[in-house]
């Protein structure tokens, strides 16, 4: 049979069994380079395909990164506010009790004029009687003189 198909070749003459050969050649090196395109087409998607999954898993951590940050955020917030709201209750009670203490310096300042008046009328009023008993000793002096 290989004779026959080399007969048949041979009445076509060199040129087309060349031409021929050359044909089947490059048949088989279109079909190597359309495996070897078809293989760098896989690769070339696998790549993308891992670039898309790393692209998404560094989206997930950012996205996990930013939510962290924002309850991080929103935990320094509610503890600020909570810090302000005592200062704000600390600084309404230290205000109370300075209104408390003004207050009462108020009416120990009243206290102490209202003594210090008291002070200068008892001190008048001894001078009175220190006066009245000088008066009383300058007569019972006399009664003596005059009974001596």
């Amino acid at each position: 049979m290989a004779e026959s198909v080399l007969d048949h070749a041979a009445a076509f003459g060199a040129e087309w069994f060349l031409a021929f050969t050359v044909i089947i050649g490059f048949g088989i090196l279109a079909k190597q380079l359309l495996n070897e395109y078809q293989r760098n087409n896989e690769r070339k998607a696998e790549l993308e395909e891992r670039n898309a999954a790393r692209q998404a898993e560094l989206e997930l951590k950012r996205e996990e990164r930013k939510r962290d940050e924002l309850n991080e955020r929103a935990q320094r917030d509610r503890e600020r506010s909570e810090m302000e709201g005592r200062i704000a209750a600390q600084m309404e009670r230290s205000n109370n009790i300075s209104e408390g203490l003004q207050a009462a310096m108020e009416s120990l300042r009243a206290a102490t004029s209202a003594l210090h008046d008291e002070i200068r009328e008892s001190r008048e009023h001894s001078h009175d009687m220190a006066n009245k008993v000088d008066h009383i000793y300058d007569r019972v002096d006399l009664i003596y003189e005059k009974e001596s």
